[in-house]
Parts: structure tokens; C-alpha cells; sequence
């Protein structure tokens, strides 16, 4: 059985979320926002700041609850589940990986098995500490398992907070913004790896080139409404492109790989 079996749930549900709306006061995060991330893909969520998209995340994630719509897991409705049970479900990798308390990395990573735990069992009856092994293996931390958290860079937290993520063995995963804190090289492996664990996976990213790299669908944000939804070539159009990050752009064959890539030919000049 490999890390990833290992690591994972088998199952990879669609995650929907119909007629979502988030309001604050008067103003609308969200809209009337329509998503389906389709079960073992990885679905980019894109678009300027504050577009909505981390308040999407959060309530894909069930920790948010919107003031109209829903969120359904498979068939089930997210913030029907229990908190133990969502936990075990949907597993959200936030922005700003920071903890007050100096754990070590495998303690850290070990807070991912609290939703597998029996009530008022104790750490030593919890059967999941191969799994911690496994995921700090999986995400290139084994070395580092005995540092203690504020000894780590920014990298290395990002990395320390997935696989902590996924000692949960989740169904759906939700990344915000997971490379803001990854040199490149680091951003390609982070986002390699989350592709290869064919968990439904929903990425919030502003790197158009990553997503186009690294995503099967997207769903473009603005000021809190969808703009788009479906297979990147077919959504990150030049009119799309223009219109949502006012910039003259398009999507053009790589020159060396079987995919396409993003060619930027300017900004679009504002109007008086």
C-alpha cells in the first residue's frame, strides 16, 4: 500500500455549493454563488482580492454559515454533519499557518488524528500514528519531525499544516492561498502533491500560471459573484481575462509542454 492509500480516504465526492450568500451589514460577499467541484479533481478558485474567495472556503468548509444556500457533500448537507464527522470529511488548509502554543512538528501534524479518536480515549489509544508518520513522509518532513514549531520558516509551517490536514484523512480538501509562503520550487512540489492525492481538492490561488498548471476546472470570483466555472481553457478566456483582472491576456499552447499557459500582453488602460 503506498503513503497516499495510506494517507486517504478511497472516496471522492462532489462538492456543490447552490445559491450561497454571504452578507455583512448590507454589503454581499457572496452572491448567489453556484460551484461544483467535481469528486478527484482540483478545482482552482481565482480571482482579485476580495473577490470572496476565502469566505467561500469557509463555508465550503461548514465553518461559515451563509445567509442563503447550501453546501452539500456527496448528498449530505456540510453543516448537517457533525463536528467530529466534518472533520473527518473536509479538511481546510488556511492562509496564515501560525499557532501560539511551541509544539513540535509531530505533535502538530498529530492534532489531525483528534476527529479518529474515541470519546475520552487517550493519545496512546488513538491506531493513526503511522498515518502521522506516513503524511510527514508524504510532505518531505520526516527530518524535522522532533523541531519544534517556531523554529520552522514559513515553508515549512505551510507544509507542517498539510500534512496535519491530512492525518485527518479527508474526503474533500480546501487550500487558501497554500503557496503564499513557498519559493517556487516549493510551490510546484506543494501543488504537485496535492494533485497526486486525487482527494476533491478546491484551491484558492492568485497565480493564473499555477492554476492553468496545476487545476482541471476553476471558478473565477468577482466582487463576490461567479464570472466563471469550468475546464480552465474554456473559462480563463481573453474576454474573461480582460474584464476580471483588467488585463490583455490569453491562454496559449506551452511551447514544450501538453498544456496551455498563460501569455500576458498588458494591462487594460482605465477609463475615465
Amino acid at each position: 500500500m503506498t503513503h497516499r492509500e495510506r494517507c486517504v480516504h478511497g472516496a471522492t465526492p462532489d462538492l456543490v455549493a447552490d445559491g450561497v450568500t454571504v452578507r455583512l451589514g448590507d454589503r454581499a460577499l457572496l452572491d448567489d454563488v453556484h460551484v461544483h467541484a467535481r469528486g478527484g479533481r482540483v478545482t482552482g478558485l481565482l480571482g482579485p482580492n476580495g473577490s470572496g474567495k476565502t469566505t467561500l472556503l469557509h463555508v465550503l468548509a461548514g465553518i461559515r454559515k451563509p445567509n442563503r444556500g447550501t453546501v452539500l457533500v456527496g448528498d449530505v448537507a456540510v453543516r448537517s454533519l457533525s463536528h467530529r464527522r466534518r472533520a473527518r470529511t473536509i479538511a481546510l488548509v488556511e492562509q496564515h499557518a501560525a499557532t501560539t502554543t511551541d509544539l513540535t512538528v509531530r505533535q502538530v501534524v498529530a492534532l489531525g488524528r483528534l476527529p479518529h479518536r474515541r470519546m475520552l480515549a487517550g493519545p496512546g489509544s488513538d491506531a493513526g500514528a503511522a498515518v502521522v508518520d506516513d503524511v510527514l513522509d508524504l510532505v518531505g518532513l520526516t527530518d524535522l519531525a522532533d523541531r519544534g514549531w517556531t523554529t520552522l520558516s514559513g515553508g515549512e509551517r505551510q507544509r507542517a499544516h498539510l500534512a496535519r490536514t491530512l492525518a485527518q484523512q479527508p474526503e474533500v480538501l480546501l487550500l487558501d492561498e497554500p503557496t503564499n509562503h513557498l519559493d517556487l520550487g516549493q510551490q510546484l512540489r506543494f501543488l504537485a502533491l496535492a494533485r497526486e492525492l486525487g482527494l476533491t481538492t478546491v484551491a484558492a490561488l492568485h497565480d493564473l500560471e499555477l492554476a492553468t498548471a496545476f487545476c482541471d476546472d476553476v471558478v473565477v470570483l468577482d466582487a463576490g459573484r461567479v464570472r466563471g466555472h469550468g475546464p480552465v481553457g474554456a473559462t480563463l478566456t481573453a474576454p474573461l481575462l480582460r474584464e476580471v483582472y483588467r488585463v490583455e491576456a490569453s491562454l496559449d499552447p506551452h511551447p514544450r509542454l501538453d498544456r496551455d499557459h498563460l501569455v500576458w500582453d498588458g494591462h487594460v488602460e482605465e477609463t475615465a
